[in-house]
């Protein structure tokens, strides 16, 4: 059997299982939908933080570092971290769905930690083109928002892909992506160092939250979820 028909046949077999049982169902659709509120969301309350005045820090890291533009490196390091993220734990419905609920928790999280820290954007700072994100996000002009500050987006959800994968190897590589996009994000001036150094920290709390929620809902119900 080839590789890609295995992947697919395992896909639904563990996605066939864990879908017949009529609570996880339930569960993986308030997931998806809540997941899609919060995306809104987000987006709706960054447009209306994005017109506050912020604090600027003093930050000497970004003093010593000229400012550079690494705008398309960035973000392919980011898309490709994303669909080694989803094509190495879509066929692992417990993994996934921890994944995604705890996703919904970083946006939650770092929602409240930009309205809590209001922030201007570093001196010097090149603008992150992101030709996917300004589709689905943008200041009240149409343009690219740039004072979601703390903590980082691209930092945070590469390393929560990097806490919920199993596979050694997946790991090492998300580590060694999360890691490559903090470095150019902060000689790009996108964010202080402070927002980058931060963001493992809560995608990692945000993790743990989500693994705590699924043991909490199957603390009677065994390999209801497949792994």
């Amino acid at each position: 059997m080839s590789f890609v028909s295995n992947f697919f046949s395992t896909f639904f077999e563990k996605w066939g299982f864990t879908l017949k049982q009529s609570r996880i169902r339930n569960q993986v659709i308030f997931t998806v939908i809540l997941y899609i509120f919060l995306f809104k969301y987000c987006r709706v309350i960054m447009t209306i933080l994005e017109l506050r005045i912020g604090n600027t820090i003093a930050d000497p890291l970004l003093a010593l570092i000229p400012p550079m533009d690494f705008s398309p490196l960035t973000f392919s390091l980011t898309y490709i971290a994303l669909v080694t993220f989803w094509l190495s734990n879509i066929i692992h419905p417990k993994s996934f769905i921890i994944g995604l609920q705890a996703y919904c928790f970083l946006i939650i999280m770092r929602t409240f930690t930009i309205f809590l820290v209001p922030l201007e954007p570093p001196l010097g700072m090149i603008l992150l083109k992101d030709p996917v994100t300004i589709i689905f996000m943008s200041n009240t002009n149409g343009g690219y928002i740039v004072k979601d500050l703390f903590f980082s987006g691209h930092v945070s959800a590469i390393s929560l892909f990097y806490f919920v994968s199993n596979n050694v190897y997946i790991k090492r590589f998300l580590l060694f992506l999360a890691i490559s996009v903090a470095v150019l994000i902060l000689i790009q001036h996108v964010h202080y160092t402070i927002d980058v150094v931060a963001a493992p920290f809560f995608a990692y709390l945000a993790y743990t939250l989500s693994v705590k929620l699924y043991n909490y809902l199957h603390e009677y119900d065994g390999n209801a979820i497949a792994d």
